[in-house]
């Protein structure tokens, strides 16, 4: 009876955090709610959105709210999502219970004259409400040029390709960058960043590529992918009690990196200098979520294995951070300050749950485990995810609550063997990989894409799990 309690507690809070998480963000995607989107023209290009949940280019637009005027709800939602003023006109279309208009900027439109891969032209909108949250950027760009794979209702597509000179054209400023526009500390480092890539540009062809090849592998370091094979390997390396221990401290690093990241909102290089982007990213930086995690990870295993000292171990974790971070620098994405500032972040981090099990009247082993630490956690995780509406709070929002229902099953685990290691190692990747295929399939909704990413992670939770238990070797 209890097993079956705690089976179907762990599917209602499951449940709970898709559902806290399509109100709080998607609320709009409503199909029976009408939309609003607006066609915004200069020349032959259109203002298109990069979306965060679906992956995929649209016109600006969204759902209208009860009682809300069509016009004014696209007014709205371009601002929220391009950061442009606008006035919508005529209609120039209703597809699908949603009205497309024909919306002129209230100013001049403003972009960059760099050609980013899609070939278009970037727009300055890291200071739009939902820049982070539901788009990656905004950019003009020609929808002849645009792939039907890459627009999110590709059947839409040649009907916006033949539409464009049924609106209003209107002119746009082009910029070289707006370094002036960043902070004081960020404009010393966008001026190196500027030179350290001219620096490697003069070097002989073959040269260049190595050099700017190695540097940027860094960025694997920040790759799910990686956890996939870090994680298994740390519970086989220095077993499971740790390896919990070590989900719980990457679990609070990761919720205390991304409030402060809000509460900063600095965006990377990339926000102010397109022509620096050797890989595509979004939102806030300061402090780096991927060098804490590293710092608050590698100091915790360095603690359990050969203690805290200058050793080779201890250089490689430092020689791991530097890459990482100097990757990241290069690649536009984010500034040496947010490195540092994350890896510190990440230091302390460790170092308080280092303090925790050093006293003796604290059973950590049993603190980790208890329920009422993870409820905190979750009650913790809505209420951010409530007040800051991103997908990156709804996935924490929905693997917390995962981990809850592990816990509340939680027993002394054996210790797994290198061939189960590998074996969950393969099975992580190969579900990955089955998730991202089905979201690719579906991502002309965004609920859809939103509530398939929010499940990818408890999935591969559950799957871990399972494979600990299930594939471990008796003590």
């Amino acid at each position: 009876m209890m097993k079956a309690i705690v089976r179907w507690g762990s599917v209602v809070l499951s449940c709970l955090a898709v559902m806290l998480s399509a109100f709080a963000i998607a609320q709009q995607d409503d199909s029976e709610i009408k939309g609003a989107v607006c066609v915004i023209r200069s020349g032959e290009r259109v203002v298109m959105i990069d979306e965060i949940i679906t992956k995929k280019l649209s016109l600006p637009g969204g759902g209208v709210t009860a009682g809300e005027n069509p016009k004014m709800a696209a007014e709205r939602e371009v601002w929220e999502e391009t950061g442009l003023v606008v006035s919508a006109n005529k209609e120039l279309a209703r597809v699908d219970n949603a009205i497309i208009y024909d919306c002129v900027s209230d100013s001049d439109i403003i972009a960059f004259q760099y050609n980013n891969a899609l070939d278009g032209n970037v727009l300055p909108s890291w200071f739009a409400p939902h820049y982070g949250v539901e788009v990656a950027s905004a950019m003009l760009i020609d929808p002849r040029q645009v792939s039907p794979s890459r627009y999110r209702f590709p059947g839409q597509l040649e009907w916006l390709r033949g539409a464009v000179l049924l609106a209003s054209d209107q002119p746009t400023l082009y910029i070289a960058d707006m370094i002036e526009a960043a902070p004081f500390w960020h404009k010393f480092e966008l001026k190196w960043l500027v030179e350290l890539q001219h620096s490697l540009h003069k070097l002989p062809q073959s040269l260049h590529l190595f050099a700017e090849s190695f540097i940027l592998l860094g960025l694997w370091f920040a790759n799910p992918i990686t956890a996939m094979i870090l994680v298994p390997a740390i519970f086989w390396r220095c077993g499971t009690q740790f390896g919990y221990r070590l989900i719980f401290a990457l679990t609070t690093t990761s919720l205390l990196v991304l409030i402060a990241q809000q509460g900063f909102a600095l965006p990377g290089p990339q926000a102010y200098l397109p022509e620096v982007a050797k890989r595509a990213s979004y939102g806030f930086g300061l402090p780096s979520l991927t060098a804490a995690l590293w710092a608050c990870a590698g100091i915790l295993v360095l603690q359990a294995k050969n203690g805290l000292a200058l050793n080779r171990a201890s250089g490689l974790l430092g020689l791991v951070l530097v890459w990482g971070i100097i990757a990241n620098y290069y690649s536009g994405a984010s500034f040496i300050i947010d490195g540092l500032s994350g890896a510190l972040f990440g230091a302390l981090c460790a170092w308080h749950l280092i303090r925790l099990e050093l006293k003796p009247e604290i059973d950590l082993s049993n603190l980790i485990a208890s329920r009422t630490v993870w409820l905190v956690l979750l009650v913790v995780s809505a209420i951010t995810t409530l007040v800051w509406p991103i997908p990156v709070f709804t996935y924490w929002l929905a693997a917390i609550s995962t981990i809850l229902a592990v816990i509340m099953t939680w027993k002394q685990e054996s210790e797994m063997t290198w061939v189960s290691m590998l074996t969950t190692v393969l099975l992580l990747l190969v579900t990955n990989f089955v998730v991202l295929s089905i979201a690719e399939q579906i991502s002309s909704s965004g609920l859809a894409s939103l509530i398939v990413e929010a499940l990818r992670y408890p999935l591969l939770i559950v799957l871990f799990t399972l494979m600990v238990r299930t594939t471990a070797k008796a003590k």
